[in-house]
């Protein structure tokens, strides 16, 4: 029987847990630094097991994927690289939903070597983005057609009735995560040009796009799209942007939040008996008085009825309660505060959208734009839409390696393989994620 090592118990791997197990019959072992949350995840499941792990304990990682037949990696990618050299050493295949990094680009010969694929970016975005662009660029092939620009879209929102606080917007994952990814640089092209930007200034450069049927949303840059030119063999002069989808008012939210350090994740301080009004004073160096907000808002430039200032207050960064961890950054004590405001409650429900739209030139001369959209809400007091979107793509690749679907080996990500989204795609509309397909002339 089929043995899998998954790393990590975070908000995601339930669905992995449930497809592995129920659909698949594998074993499953979750190794995790809190045995307690793995054991919750897989509720006492036959085949089953939690087991102890940090991920500084690299031999006892050793020992575990010796034992296993592949891995599912779900911890930060800063730990990524002592993984796939682990995976390579044992010959033991790996599968994340995270973004490919260099330092795992740079083990592409080593695992070929050892025969092992090291499967990258298979979740939600990126993951199920990249088969709908795949889906959307083979018809085009098919009519001969040329590709004039690709816009991509993706998202993880509350459901548009749970959109309820003035954030305009919940955790269904870790949220430092949320945080850290968002100030990550990025690269998009126009008609053949890159445009870098900076991850301190991605908020500087969102902008709104309307998509039919569902509304109009913020859209700020995501990752690095030149990466995946020669996959998806796109011209030189093509027009390429990857974006993550927002509620309006979400940018400038967090263009706030950099400037006033609230985002920071390196020094770490001491919080010991420290109010939010202290820590929000630190910020800017003031004292915190009655002219606290007054010194906010003009560090900020900001009115003091201005919608920023107006959620500041909101989220309680003025209020004279104290900081319950003793030690942390600035953005831990923030998602402290975040958490008690921008959390779903008991039958509120996410939802995740993947939008696709490619404008090509056909042979007669005349251009259509294409379009693909999918819309997923979570369960009401169960599974996540965002748990499921990033778990089962994993999940389903590995049951495609044990069956010897998948018999490249070396590094790859689903553009390096774009058979990929038909057979994942319609594994993935048995759980209720639907593309719907339109086109117009232009």
């Amino acid at each position: 029987m089929k043995k899998v090592l998954i790393l990590g118990a975070g908000h995601v791997t339930k669905p992995i847990v449930d497809y592995l197990t129920e659909e698949c019959g594998y074993r499953v072992s979750m190794a995790a630094r809190t045995p307690s949350k793995a054991e919750r995840i897989l509720a006492g499941r036959p085949l089953t097991k939690a087991l102890p792990w940090e991920s500084q304990e690299e031999q006892k990682l050793d020992m575990l994927i010796a034992e296993h037949d592949i891995v599912i990696n779900m911890i930060p990618k800063a730990h990524h690289e002592m993984v796939a050299r682990l995976c390579i050493k044992n010959q033991k295949s790996m599968v994340t939903t995270s973004y490919e990094i260099p330092p795992i680009r740079a083990l592409d010969e080593e695992a070929k070597k050892s025969g092992i694929l090291i499967l990258n970016e298979l979740g939600e975005d990126p993951g199920m983005d990249h088969f709908a662009t795949q889906m959307l660029l083979d018809e085009i092939r098919e009519e001969r057609g040329r590709v004039i620009s690709i816009n991509s879209y993706g998202s993880g929102l509350p459901s548009f009735e749970f959109n309820n606080n003035p954030m305009g917007y919940k955790f269904s994952w870790e949220p430092k995560g949320v945080f850290l990814a968002a100030q990550a640089p990025a690269t998009w092209i126009d008609q053949g040009k890159q445009v870098p930007i900076a991850g301190r200034n991605l908020f500087e450069n969102f902008k709104m796009v309307d998509i039919e049927g569902l509304g109009t949303f913020e859209t700020y840059a995501n990752k690095d799209v030149t990466r995946y030119v020669r996959f998806f063999d796109l011209p030189e002069d093509v027009t390429f942007y990857r974006g993550l989808l927002r509620f309006s008012g979400y940018c400038n939210n967090m263009r706030n939040f950099i400037r006033l350090g609230l985002l920071n994740d390196q020094e770490t301080l001491d919080f010991a008996d420290m109010t939010f009004s202290e820590f929000t004073a630190n910020l800017v160096g003031v004292a915190p008085d009655e002219n606290l907000e007054d010194n906010i808002a003009k560090f900020l430039n900001a009115d003091h009825l201005s919608d920023i200032m107006l959620r500041l207050r909101w989220l309680g960064l003025f209020d004279a309660e104290r900081i319950r961890i003793a030690q942390g950054t600035r953005l831990d004590a923030f998602v402290e505060l975040l958490l008690k405001k921008m959390s779903y409650a008991p039958g509120e429900t996410d939802m995740t959208i993947i939008h696709v739209e490619i404008v090509s030139e056909l042979p007669d001369g005349h251009r259509n734009r294409r379009m693909v959209t999918m819309v997923k809400h979570g369960e009401p007091d169960g599974d996540s839409a965002m748990a499921k979107a990033v778990g089962l793509p994993p999940a389903i690749a590995v049951n495609h390696i044990f069956e010897g679907k998948i018999p490249e080996v070396g590094v790859q990500l689903p553009p390096s393989l774009p058979y990929l989204y038909k057979p994942f795609l319609q594994e993935l509309e048995k759980y209720g994620f639907h593309f719907v397909k339109r086109q117009e002339d232009l």
